[in-house]
């Protein structure tokens, strides 16, 4: 029994490293060096910052939802010298989808300075420079890294590619690491950053955590860019948050924002809303935007809407809005109103 059990624990180890040679790529021109990340991903970081050079360090994550790329697998992605540039495009036929993603991480002049984000079929040429490649990084570690890389960092598109990257992780700490960077104690491109990928990657507590912040935060501008990320989730409750922002957000703009994005998301569900804040918000900007809405819905629906508060809506601007949108359309019925109401 006891030979067994060793056989059976060989077996197993066997595979464990099996799975996690499957999981590097191939590596070109690079000086590598394969460990494992036992003091977690931040004490490799800091022991490189320290060394003088520059050095890749590269690990794989799981990937929240299956991800796909139009790159065959002999395509090379170029770390060094080409500025990230690609070579052999294949076509669509070659389309993968992956569960995992590779995460790369450039370490020189004592800090971070480039971030990729690649799928496991891809080549890596590293142009002479070190690679090391992590085995055992832990994702809840990965994502809190990545965070503070995010927050931390002066770098335009270092703190956006370590966000995008939080955002794929399949972990729930991704989505905490997102609402932290998303909070009102960081700098609002971050801000913005972290709001757009946790409507676009992190479903239902993606959206939660949108919808408080459309609630409680206190910066208009921030919650204007929230209205555009609402559109984006995939949770129904998505449009019901836009539309109550529509009605109720304190500032005008955002108001304005809503009924913009609104429309644009699902044009016929709302047109009662728009027509309503067309007659009823309590600033005249917003009365007028309610009807710029309605004429961007889809096909006859902004026309037949139009009409309708041209012919109803008690402002005389609103109703001046109306008619000018009505001009705009090449609908024949918006043609034959615009005539009935010359003649009158």
């Amino acid at each position: 029994m006891r030979t067994l059990a060793r056989i059976f624990a060989a077996s197993m180890a066997i595979s464990a490293a099996t799975v996690l040679m499957a999981q590097q790529p191939a590596i070109l021109h690079a000086q590598l060096k394969t460990q494992t990340a036992d003091h977690g991903l931040n004490a490799v970081l800091d022991g490189l910052k320290a060394q003088r050079g520059a050095t890749w360090v590269g690990y794989s994550i799981p990937v929240k939802e299956r991800v796909s790329s139009d790159w065959a697998s002999n395509h090379v992605e170029y770390l060094e010298g080409s500025n990230g540039s690609s070579t052999n495009d294949s076509s669509k036929d070659d389309r993968k989808s992956f569960d995992h993603a590779l995460i790369l991480l450039k370490v020189a002049d004592g800090g971070v300075t480039k971030l990729h984000v690649e799928n496991p079929d891809r080549v890596l040429d590293a142009g002479g420079i070190p690679l090391v490649w992590l085995n055992g990084v832990d994702a809840d570690d990965s994502a809190r890294t990545l965070s503070a890389l995010a927050s931390q960092s002066d770098a335009e598109h270092l703190r956006d590619g370590a966000i995008f990257a939080i955002s794929i992780h399949q972990t729930e700490a991704a989505t905490a690491a997102l609402v932290n960077l998303a909070t009102s104690e960081n700098d609002l491109q971050i801000r913005e950053k972290a709001a757009f990928w946790l409507a676009n990657q992190r479903g239902a507590e993606g959206f939660h955590a949108i919808q408080h912040l459309a609630r409680t935060d206190g910066d208009e501008r921030f919650r204007e860019k929230l209205t555009f990320d609402l559109t984006l989730t995939s949770d129904p409750g998505g449009l019901t948050e836009l539309i109550r922002m529509a009605h109720e957000d304190a500032s005008p703009q955002v108001r304005k924002q809503a009924q913009f994005w609104m429309a644009n998301k699902d044009g016929k569900k709302v047109a009662g809303d728009l027509r309503e804040a067309a007659s009823n918000d309590p600033d005249s900007g917003v009365r007028k935007s309610a009807v710029f809405a309605l004429s961007q819905l889809p096909g006859e629906e902004a026309v037949t809407q139009l009409i309708t508060v041209a012919n109803s809506n008690g402002d005389p601007a609103v109703r001046k809005q109306a008619v000018f949108w009505l001009g705009q359309s090449n609908d024949p019925k918006a043609l034959d109103y615009l005539t009935k109401l010359l003649n009158q």
